[in-house]
């Protein structure tokens, strides 16, 4: 058995892969949302924004305003990391990581559509912090103060995109770790 397969199944042992199924499937339909229309959204969407708007709280203690802007995205794409790396290493769960994979394409496409958005300021903005302008607007501050606010679609292209393929490996992720629980009950009850 190659190692990578190895390692999943005795992560795996004991859980059934069936239960899991129709997550998978969900996950292939809200793809296919994002796919046919850059303004998708899905239940991944609210926990998100509210991740984004605690990440502008926590670097507000910085005192430095390009940070605590920043924030909302850092934490929009690194909370779906920590939490695929708990699910992995702690409760050792490879299909619960794979999920927190996708939830990260989710949150890097969604930053994507609000980076393209930092010229037009169309999107409508939510801020808990108090009211909003147009100097509420993340994508705008960040790339003004970088002289890059011209690249705002590009910039949003590559992130939309790199969410597109994470969300596509997660699937794939998700679907071998699926096919080695299947395999690895098969054996199991064979050998019963």
């Amino acid at each position: 058995m190659p190692p990578v397969r190895e390692w999943i199944a005795e992560r795996v042992r004991g859980r059934l892969w069936w239960l899991r199924a129709p997550v998978l499937l969900v996950l292939l339909w809200i793809l296919r949302g994002y796919l046919g229309d850059a303004a998708h959204t899905s239940i991944f969407d609210g926990v998100t924004l509210a991740f984004h708007e605690m990440g502008h709280a926590a670097f507000f203690w910085f005192g430095n305003r390009i940070l605590t802007t920043a924030g909302g995205t850092i934490f929009q794409i690194g909370i779906p990391l920590a939490a695929g790396a708990y699910l992995l290493h702690k409760q050792r769960d490879p299909f619960g990581a794979a999920v927190c994979v996708f939830w990260l394409g989710t949150a890097l496409f969604g930053a994507g559509v609000y980076a393209a958005d930092a010229r037009a300021q169309a999107l409508p903005l939510v801020s808990p912090f108090g009211p909003v302008d147009s100097d509420s607007h993340d994508w705008t501050v960040m790339l003004l103060k970088y002289g890059m606010l011209s690249r705002d679609q590009e910039i949003g292209a590559g992130l939309r995109g790199g969410g597109v393929v994470a969300m596509v490996a997660a699937i794939g992720l998700a679907a071998y770790v699926l096919w080695v629980m299947a395999k690895a009950t098969k054996d199991e009850a064979g050998r019963g």
